[in-house]
């Protein structure tokens, strides 16, 4: 049984329960100008990579004004047509229960958000809101953690969810800013995911936002990254990236997909470059952590920007356009892929799962990131990071 987070900011949902995934979810946009051709495909042993040009980079920043950000129809979360039964196979392997290997969060340079609020001012001022002590205080409370242990065990379907920045305060605070839509061109047109800044001026989300392994074996083009998007607004602008790589085991997968032997692979490490204020994207925002190797129960605040529900009922207050998330204790799957409860579908693809969330503080360290789940079912899945997806992928982007 869910457990709705009750605050002034959360919403309630009336689910469909019988719905057809069938139809396709990336929708035509107009095509954009350059980008169409991104070149420069290299392969080391682990991983794929593919370069952009400064002017095809130029390109996809000119192409996703603040309005086609907005209107990109979310990539589909990949589904799985399966039982959605654990492995229960997996369950004998050993367990993992070492704290694991991690790289720490930081913060924005000193003076990057004056910097920001002078060249993206028409985006401030949209959003700004001050929020007085006891509000914040009463905000902190609402978001604590704190939740009792025999409701959050690692449990098949259970989970807290809320709105995060559909209250205006929340667009740029720890570590939320770090959060932000991802949006690239596909064959039909526009579309967008969910990614999270990481160090090295990278971001981390789903291969399958960068990467169409089941049907044409290409990359996507066009990407760029909105960190702390709210409603049309970029208060810290937009940044191309210059370079993706997804991992070798992904570009080699076949057939149609599976959680069980695909989640694992499902992720992607994407470097960017400067926005137009002249910032890196570390610079302007700071970055999350990373986990990886860690135990396979760990308590997340998995969040991104979904347009839809798990059922596919479409989100009524601004779907796609505010960060929403989910709070739970991760379950194994099966080998290296970790479930966890939640409400959110489609848009939510590439979402991070963060392990030591906490508002207001530069605190979280990324652990897996959303791929897919299974039909009618209140889960979400994706990979463990580990040394065979998150390691390889950060030694090659320099993460």
């Amino acid at each position: 049984m869910n457990t709705p987070m009750k605050t002034k900011f959360a919403f309630a949902l009336v689910l469909t329960a019988s719905i057809s995934f069938g139809q396709p979810w990336a929708f035509a946009q107009d095509a954009s100008p350059g980008g169409a051709n991104d070149s420069g495909i290299q392969t080391d042993p682990f991983t794929v990579s593919q370069s952009v040009s400064s002017s095809q980079q130029a390109a996809a920043l000119a192409y996703w004004t603040r309005a086609r950000v907005a209107e990109a129809p979310v990539m589909a979360l990949l589904v799985d047509s399966g039982s959605g039964e654990i492995d229960t196979a997996a369950l004998y392997e050993a367990d993992v229960t070492d704290p694991g290997d991690g790289e720490a969060p930081g913060s924005a340079e000193r003076g990057a958000a004056q910097i920001a609020r002078a060249v993206y001012a028409d985006d401030w001022a949209a959003l700004e809101e001050e929020l007085t002590p006891e509000e914040r205080l009463a905000l902190e409370e609402e978001l604590a953690l704190e939740v009792p242990a025999d409701e959050l065990a690692g449990t098949f379907g259970v989970y807290t969810y809320f709105d995060v920045n559909t209250h205006s305060a929340f667009w740029r605070i720890y570590p939320h800013i770090w959060d932000g839509k991802f949006t690239f061109t596909t064959p039909s047109g526009g579309s967008s995911c969910s990614a999270t800044v990481i160090s090295g001026n990278n971001i981390v989300t789903a291969a399958h936002c960068v990467y169409d392994t089941p049907s044409r074996n290409q990359f996507y083009t066009n990407k760029v990254f909105t960190p702390a998007y709210r409603n049309g607004s970029a208060p810290y602008g937009t940044f191309a990236t210059t370079s993706c790589n997804v991992l070798t085991t992904w570009v080699n997968l076949s057939g149609g997909y599976s959680i069980n032997s695909w989640a694992r692979h499902d992720v992607a490490v994407c470097s960017l470059g400067r926005n137009t204020a002249g910032q890196t994207i570390n610079q302007a925002v700071g970055w999350a952590g990373r986990l990886w190797n860690a135990g396979n129960q760990q308590l997340v605040f998995n969040s991104g920007y979904p347009a839809r529900t798990y059922s596919d009922a479409l989100i009524s207050n601004g779907p796609a356009q505010y960060l929403r998330a989910c709070i739970a204790e991760t379950f194994l799957q099966t080998t290296e892929t970790l479930g966890c409860g939640c409400f959110w579908g489609r848009g939510i693809s590439g979402g991070s799962w963060l392990v030591s969330y906490k508002p207001f503080v530069v605190s979280g360290r990324v652990n897996s990131v959303n791929s897919g789940l299974f039909i009618g079912q209140q889960n979400l899945y994706g990979a463990r990071f580990n040394s065979n997806n998150i390691v390889p992928l950060c030694t090659a982007r320099g993460c």
